[in-house]
């Protein structure tokens, strides 16, 4: 098997804020964008982290058993917890991850692919994103390019956590992410890597902040990778994200500039 597609996911249909952040509508949004994909060599892993209904039951008529890999966790583990056992249970030789409210475009998994046979001698590549806006604008968020930036220390902010993908065996040689809290993670990862510890410096607050939205695990997982491994960019933009839910018009009566928005991360500095 070419891809292992890893993806944590948590929803609840009856909750009364998915109306607000409707994760159960977008999760079927993101399983369409695995069902049309243009490579067909893949199967799907996905950590339920007690998801209302069960994952299982939502994809039992849309993704064929034999491409579906889930693994339910018998209590809520957090996001860090999932993605890691979902790395650990992949079978493919190639992983990428995919979060519940983003999508792949369709051509996606063939893209990574021919990049790979085109550059066997890399066992990690990148691209960017393509961020749709509550007002319908698109912009391309531009990933890092490891050929310019080489062995240079970086911050996130540009780092998508579908935007990367690596061959197993570098998930077998660095390790899972650390399966920690918010403020613990981020003096791990200063601890691991003080040379990052400036791109978090926060003046104002006389403080370090976190290390993204909301843990930064893609960030750091990226980062480390990359002090081991060269990278491929791939300046295309194949992972979509979605900056708002319930997209409207400006034109709209009821497009929302304020109250109403999808919540930012903005965490509080210790």
């Amino acid at each position: 098997m070419k891809f292992s597609i890893c993806s944590p996911v948590y929803y609840d249909k009856e909750a009364p804020e998915n109306e607000r952040q409707p994760r159960y509508e977008m999760f079927l949004r993101c399983a369409s964008s695995v069902l049309s994909q243009t490579f067909d060599d893949w199967q799907w892993v996905i950590v339920d982290d007690i998801c209302n209904p069960p994952v299982e039951e939502v994809l039992k008529d849309i993704i064929p058993a034999s491409k579906l890999k889930v693994v339910r966790l018998p209590e809520k583990g957090g996001r860090m917890r999932a993605r890691n056992q979902a790395m650990e249970a992949a079978e493919g030789e190639w992983i990428t991850w995919l979060d519940a409210d983003d999508e792949y475009s369709s051509l996606y998994l063939q893209a990574f692919n021919e990049a790979i046979n085109l550059f066997p001698e890399y066992k990690a590549f990148n691209c960017n994103h393509l961020v749709f806006h509550y007002d319908y604008q698109v912009s391309v968020r531009k990933f890092l390019n490891m050929e310019t930036i080489g062995d240079s220390p970086f911050g996130s902010g540009t780092i998508g956590a579908g935007a990367y993908i690596f061959h197993k065996s570098v998930f077998e040689d660095i390790g899972p992410i650390p399966e920690k809290g918010l403020w613990d993670f981020a003096d791990h990862a200063f601890e691991e890597f003080p040379e990052i510890k400036p791109f978090f410096w926060v003046e104002s607050l006389k403080s370090h902040n976190s290390l993204g939205n909301p843990w930064g695990e893609d960030y750091y997982y990226f980062y480390k990778l990359t002090r081991k491994y060269q990278c491929k960019y791939l300046d295309t933009a194949l992972y979509f994200v979605h900056s708002h839910f319930d997209h409207r018009w400006p034109e709209n009566p009821d497009y929302l500039i304020g109250e109403g928005k999808k919540p930012e991360w903005n965490p509080k500095i210790r």
